[in-house]
């Protein structure tokens, strides 16, 4: 069998709707503390809790594959430790585990990275056959917390990053990319980076909301002392001000300038453009 952990969260049903297009749906099995609500991907459920240990490698019977996904929570080291123990306790021949970005990089400026880095590090330290796919920052993210369609909305988007760029992947790429290593059981040992078809600037990202939404939006280069401000004018959280600006500081550094072919490598497909994803969300963009 092959299993999706977090199945009932956006990358994890992704990713089986895209295994399902690959294999046998009779071989996949979809992982999560609240199955019921994976009963619509058409693949068997079973539940999984990271803090259930004993309950998950019963959970892991029969998985040949099993993809982690990485826990949002501030304990998600010693989660990512629980299901890599159970894996290994239950037999499974491959475990892929989604990661961020260079996060084997020391000195980087994103606080998750620490506990990714440890997490990778238990894997390969765990005798298992593994997989890790570290994904850039996802596109969609400008949407969630809103910086594209503030931008739209304000024909705006003030920026710190200058000519830092980034090398922005879509969500649905990047669970396209997990159901092929879950289908195909490749690239053991490896530790994939996985980005869109270019690294984008702030400036690339102002044109391409411009091109697929027909509404001006213009890039504005501020002061990092400046940005935050900027930032709260435009209606953000605070917390969030302080911490997109901290992240164009780390773009500008060059930590997320990394452009692969991961994507159409694996998925025999190319990566999704910002703009073709903006221009598949513009409803989101203009409301």
């Amino acid at each position: 069998m092959i299993a999706v952990s977090g199945a009932s969260g956006n990358l994890g049903s992704s990713t089986v709707r895209h295994l399902v297009q690959r294999t046998d749906a009779a071989r996949v099995l979809a992982l999560s503390r609240t199955p019921d609500k994976s009963a619509d991907l058409g693949v068997r459920t079973r539940h999984a809790d990271f803090d259930e240990p004993h309950a998950l490698v019963r959970a892991l019977d029969g998985v040949e594959r099993l993809l982690i996904i990485s826990i949002g929570t501030d304990d998600r080291l010693p989660k990512h430790a629980r299901a890599i123990d159970a894996a290994a306790k239950a037999g499974v021949g491959h475990v892929l585990f989604t990661s961020i970005t260079r996060a084997g990089d020391p000195g980087h400026p994103n606080p998750l990275v620490p506990d990714y880095g440890a997490t990778e590090r238990l894997l390969a330290e765990s005798g298992l056959a593994f997989t890790v796919l570290r994904f850039n920052v996802w596109v969609e993210m400008l949407t969630l917390v809103g910086a594209a369609p503030r931008a739209v909305a304000t024909g705006v988007l003030p920026s710190n990053s200058r000519d830092g760029r980034i090398g922005h992947i879509t969500r649905d790429d990047s669970a396209a990319v997990a159901a092929a290593v879950l289908a195909e059981g490749g690239s053991q040992g490896e530790i994939l980076e996985v980005t869109g078809p270019e690294a984008v600037t702030d400036a690339d990202v102002a044109d391409a909301l411009t091109e697929a939404t027909g509404r001006r939006v213009r890039y504005e280069e501020v002061a990092d002392a400046e940005h935050p401000q900027r930032l709260l004018d435009q209606g953000f959280p605070e917390h969030f001000a302080h911490a997109w600006s901290a992240a164009g500081i780390a773009k500008r550094d060059g930590w997320y300038d990394i452009t692969t072919h991961t994507v159409q490598r694996l998925t025999g497909r190319p990566a999704t453009t910002i703009t073709d994803y903006f221009a598949a969300h513009r409803a989101e963009l203009v409301s």
